[in-house]
């Protein structure tokens, strides 16, 4: 308040002085027009009702919704023009009216402060002061508030990492707590520091604190996840630690891992085609490996592709038939290796660790007329598996040895144009002794289970649970062959197409 008081003598001595100065330049008789606007500072928006008034003494006004004014047949001469708005600092503008002219002036007037408190200090609360191994989503807790009650606080945390450059702000208002889902990044030490605004006095700022984030996981198992419109693939570690893998702005799926040469083979859509790809275990050093020929099949979401077991190279399907990719010789170089009969194509293929074991799905153009296959590394038949029933089949995978082949079948028979298995259930052929069973997963009504694949152990079989529609949201699950029946646990939700390879 004293201050405010000693800002309005100051004023009104100044104006004083300029009254008594400008006496002797009024002319009688001659007169202009004095116009002006009125807004707000920082926002620049139009104040109505604003008092304007000049000294010398001519007419008073008030500003319309607009924030504008004028004074009409004001005597020439040098005025001091005054606005005044309850809750706001008076402010002056000097003015020259010059004969038959129009002089304009402009106010910015700032809002009153009259014993308005600085917010309370910030105190960081949570996570604490040099913490680590903190996860990727964190709550950020701290305490605050304001000495004046209708006053409103802004908070804005801000974050920058030893990474980067890059500054993440973020805000709440009111709330002394901030949940983070993403943003963050694996193996990095973040600085964290709080601003509280109460949008009448400046920011008032905590102390620095500082923690890291854990360690990027190691990919123990791959899955993908719907974000949007497109595929993403994530991997995870046994503690259920995500790392997201490729982008959420380009459709991938499909991830099968080498552990011998630490990469995973993966496809995503290019310009309308289907490309092969392989990256690093983390997601770095994505690599296209196919241009001339993509990757093509009767339904891209069912096709699969299969690595040589040392690395060397990779198989996938086409509408040709299974070409193979040379990892050695250079990107989008490909040769045949297997032709199926006329009408026939190669949707799916699995490749064994050892006795270079290949299982192959084919089917018509529809989907159906299904075939599981096994081959040589010369495409030669070793082994027919599954033919001659009706309806769909498919999720190959083989066991370390090739001696058996894990598949689905969907046991309703029907083969519906839209391609909806209706009853698919699990199933596992054993070429020792030439027999198929069916895994007793416990299939739900209305739901299927579909594209399962052998654990490291081989006594657990991971697969998606998905309701039958074509919109139903899928999950994985584990089942362990050496329990008794129907013991499938719940492994990640919103997630299909596993790999899980040591």
């Amino acid at each position: 308040m004293k201050s405010q008081l000693i800002y309005k003598c100051l004023v009104f001595a100044v104006f004083v002085v300029l009254s008594a100065c400008s006496e002797d330049k009024i002319e009688d008789g001659v007169t202009g027009t004095l116009t002006g606007l009125v807004v707000s500072s920082g926002d620049n928006a139009p104040l109505a009702n604003v008092k304007i008034s000049t000294q010398p003494i001519t007419s008073t006004v008030f500003t319309d919704n607009a924030g504008l004014f004028e004074i009409t047949n004001v005597p020439v001469g040098d005025y001091a023009v005054q606005a005044e708005l309850d809750g706001f600092v008076v402010e002056f503008e000097a003015a020259v009216i010059a004969a038959d002219r129009e002089s304009n002036v402009i106010f910015e007037l700032s809002r009153e402060v009259l014993d308005n408190n600085s917010p309370n200090t910030p105190v960081a609360i949570s996570p604490a002061n040099n913490a680590t191994d903190l996860p990727l989503s964190l709550e950020f807790v701290w305490s605050g508030g304001d000495p004046d009650e209708d006053d409103t606080v802004t908070y804005t945390i801000s974050l920058q990492n030893d990474q980067n450059d890059e500054v993440l702000e973020l805000q709440t208002v009111s709330d002394t707590t901030l949940t983070v889902n993403s943003g963050l990044m694996f193996s990095t030490q973040y600085f964290w520091q709080i601003s509280a605004d109460d949008g009448v006095n400046p920011p008032v700022l905590s102390a620095i604190n500082s923690f890291e984030t854990t360690a990027i996981p190691n990919a123990e198992y791959l899955f993908v996840r719907k974000i949007g419109s497109n595929n993403v693939i994530y991997g995870a570690d046994l503690d259920g630690n995500l790392i997201q893998l490729t982008s959420e702005a380009t459709n991938s799926w499909r991830p099968r891992k080498n552990s011998a040469i630490g990469k995973i083979a993966y496809l995503q859509s290019v310009g309308g085609q289907t490309q092969l790809f392989i990256m690093d275990e983390d997601g770095g050093n994505k690599q296209q490996l196919t241009f001339g020929i993509p990757v093509s099949g009767f339904d891209l979401n069912e096709v699969d592709i299969a690595w040589e077991p040392n690395g060397a190279s990779i198989l996938f399907p086409t509408l040709s038939g299974a070409r193979r990719v040379i990892l050695s010789g250079g990107t989008g170089v490909t040769t045949s290796f297997y032709e199926p009969a006329p009408g026939m194509v190669v949707t799916e293929i699995a490749w064994s660790e050892f006795n270079d074991i290949i299982a192959l799905k084919l089917n018509d153009i529809e989907g159906y007329n299904v075939s599981i296959i096994t081959v040589d590394t010369g495409g030669n038949l070793i082994d027919t598996i599954f033919e001659g029933q009706p309806g769909a089949a498919g999720g190959l995978d083989l066991n370390i040895d090739g001696s058996k082949v894990l598949y689905w079948y969907d046991t309703s028979g029907l083969e519906l144009p839209s391609y909806l298995p209706q009853d698919a259930r699990l199933f596992i052929y054993d070429s020792t002794t030439d027999t198929t069973t069916e895994l007793e997963t416990g299939v739900i009504d209305g739901f299927i289970n579909i594209d399962p694949r052998f654990g490291p152990n081989e006594n657990d079989v991971y697969y998606t649970h998905k309701g039958r529609s074509s919109t139903a949201t899928p999950s994985i699950f584990v089942y362990d062959t050496s329990l008794p029946a129907e013991n499938a646990e719940l492994l990640l939700s919103n997630a299909n197409m596993i790999d899980y390879e040591e």
